[in-house]
């Protein structure tokens, strides 16, 4: 029989926590000598010049799927929102397990399970050559091992070949339960050892138990994809923006509409419909979505092309939309601002058809990655991207440096889609590994962290470019609930451009319009960020204070008579289309509204 081959490593230190939170791995791919570089901590290295490399191609598939209408979101609080992880399929009761003694070490990353079984709960992992107590060996080739202060099971295949004593002399397999049958799996064999003068006996398992590895177990090793660092290519387009932004936005579910298996004219002839009627209104900018749910509605090399195509992932188009609205809006005297949601991916169905040369496709199907870099939301139900690892982060600027190294655009717009729960569960493994004592803090400071980081792959590319954040128009809200600091971000240079706060109030209510408007005005201290602010057509027609034909250009002329540098609506498909709360009533508020824009 050949020496028992079993897995994982030593029981974490206590500095080291859950596995997950030590450095990602080291960058691989090197940039080209003159290129700027954002590394996966974010810094940006000192360089000559700057190249004109793009970014390199990977085959693209895609994501998207139709989700509520974007407005304010809910929270859940830790109490409402504690994520669970898959149930064992085979219960620990009914596997045959001899006790067994000794130290082995991982030949590989491994996870920690909760059960001898590739599906059950995963407790974290252990690093290749670490070592670790072994208290027991499964008929089904897994080990029993000490894991944080309780115990675990991990893959008796991950596990380098180390002497192993059994704790009971016995030949016969034990089962943890003196109800259930022991089970048909081979029970586990020990030799004596005839030159070790001892009473206990080396445990080797038989060839056919140390091989039995399921299919999905063989992708068990967890150590890190490598990440290449984000290389950023100049452009030198001069973007158009204005002083005043007057602005709309097209959200996913307007262009989701237009771009659905359109012909290259079709679509063509859709966006160009829709911006004749924003510029009928006056407006001047449109915030238009080009990343939703961790996707690209344009030919990328860092995220799989939307599904809103053709309903099927990575089948893009014969044409490339996002240079078709650009082209379009340039047309029109619009500048164009690419909006993505940073940190929210997709669904289960998703993933499962996403292409595996995607970075996220890889911490999906990783254990180490899924539930740290990507982490499950039970309410949203879609895996949201950690900002707490340098990784992630440069996954982000990635994306972002593509789209303005690759395309005309005149500005980055990303929303107010930061952590979707307040539970502590999203990211402990991260929080306890910085040592840090408070969460909402620390929080906050790694979204900061993110944002800064965005921001300078921004300018990096193209320092005419602008970025900007729309967070919720509740100040508490955005600090307690998503962890934004929006009051440090309009205060301290190096962040935004400018900030547009969805002021998704009326006058009557409990927070009303004008007095979140002033709030945000006086949250603005320095004169680089600019202020506009968010209106909610979408709410036309919903109440009586919505429905009196006027609400729109009231809330425009407060915003101008305060000083706001602009304005902008939520959104296309409320001010123009079917998207409305009331088409009549809606109606009735444009006349005025564009009189309100004029003058504004």
């Amino acid at each position: 029989m050949r020496a028992a081959k079993v897995l994982l490593t030593v029981i974490f230190s206590l500095t080291v926590l859950c596995g997950c939170a030590e450095k990602p791995a080291e960058q691989v791919t090197r940039p080209s000598e003159n290129s700027v570089v954002i590394g996966t901590f974010g810094t940006l290295e000192p360089v000559t010049s700057v190249s004109s490399e793009t970014l390199p191609e990977i085959s693209v598939d895609s994501i998207t799927t139709q989700a509520p209408e974007e407005t304010e979101r809910s929270y859940k609080t830790e109490s409402e929102t504690e994520k669970t992880e898959s149930e064992p399929s085979e219960d620990l009761e009914s596997v045959d397990i001899a006790p067994a003694s000794g130290t082995m070490k991982a030949s590989s990353s491994v996870n920690v399970r909760e059960a001898p079984d590739p599906d059950s709960k995963r407790l974290g992992h252990l690093d290749k050559g670490e070592k670790v107590e072994i208290t027991g060996l499964c008929a089904n080739g897994w080990v029993r091992i000490v894991f944080k202060d309780g115990i675990g099971f991990v893959n008796g295949g991950y596990l380098k070949s180390v002497e192993v004593s059994s704790a009971a002399a016995s030949t016969t397999a034990v089962t943890t339960s003196a109800t259930e049958p022991a089970t048909t799996a081979a029970p586990i064999e020990t030799t004596v050892p005839t030159t070790v003068a001892t009473t206990e006996t080396t445990v080797t398992t038989t060839e056919a138990a140390t091989e039995t590895t399921t299919e999905k177990e063989e992708t068990e090793d967890v150590s890190e994809p490598d990440f290449p660092e984000a290389i950023i290519s100049h452009n030198s387009y001069n973007a158009l923006n204005y002083g005043v932004q007057k602005a709309v936005w097209l959200a996913y579910l307007d262009v989701d509409d237009m771009l659905k298996n359109a012909t290259e004219q079709q679509f063509r002839s859709r966006i160009s419909s829709e911006y004749d009627s924003i510029v009928s209104l006056g407006c001047n900018t449109v915030y238009v979505h080009v990343r939703s749910f961790g996707d690209a509605y344009y030919y990328s090399s860092v995220y799989p092309f939307t599904a809103a195509y053709s309903d099927t992932l990575g089948v893009r188009p014969p044409y490339d939309p996002l240079k078709i609205m650009i082209d379009e809006a340039h047309a029109r005297g619009l500048s164009f601002h690419a909006w993505i949601n940073p940190m929210r991916t997709t669904s289960k169905e998703r993933f499962a058809e996403m292409d595996g040369s995607y970075a996220l496709k890889q911490w999906y199907d990783s254990d180490r990655t899924n539930g740290t870099f990507l982490v499950y939301d039970r309410s949203t139900e879609y895996w949201w991207l950690s900002p707490a690892y340098p990784a992630v982060r440069a996954l982000i600027c990635s994306g972002v440096s593509e789209i303005v190294s690759n395309y005309d655009v005149d500005g980055i717009h990303i929303d107010d889609y930061f952590y979707p729960t307040t539970s502590s569960s999203f990211d402990r493994a991260a929080f306890e590994a910085s040592g840090e004592s408070d969460r909402a803090s620390w929080r906050r400071d790694v979204v900061s962290e993110l944002v800064r980081e965005i921001y300078s792959t921004v300018k990096a590319c193209n320092s005419t470019v602008l970025f900007g954040v729309s967070p919720q128009g509740n100040i508490e809200n955005n600090r307690e609930s998503l962890y934004a600091d929006v009051e440090k971000w309009c205060g301290t240079a190096g962040y935004l451009d400018y900030v547009v706060p969805q002021i998704y109030y009326g006058f009557n209510d409990k927070l009303s319009f004008d007095t979140a408007a002033e709030q945000w005005m006086n949250l603005r201290t320095v004169s680089s960020v600019r202020l506009v602010i968010g209106i909610a057509a979408y709410k036309v027609g919903v109440n009586k204070e919505w429905s009196g034909g006027s609400i729109l250009s009231a809330e425009t002329d407060y915003a101008k008579n305060l000083g706001a540098d602009g304005v902008a609506y939520y959104r296309s498909g409320s001010l123009f289309g079917s998207a409305s709360s009331s088409e009549r009533i809606m109606q009735q508020e444009l006349p005025e509204l564009v009189r309100s824009i004029k003058d504004f």
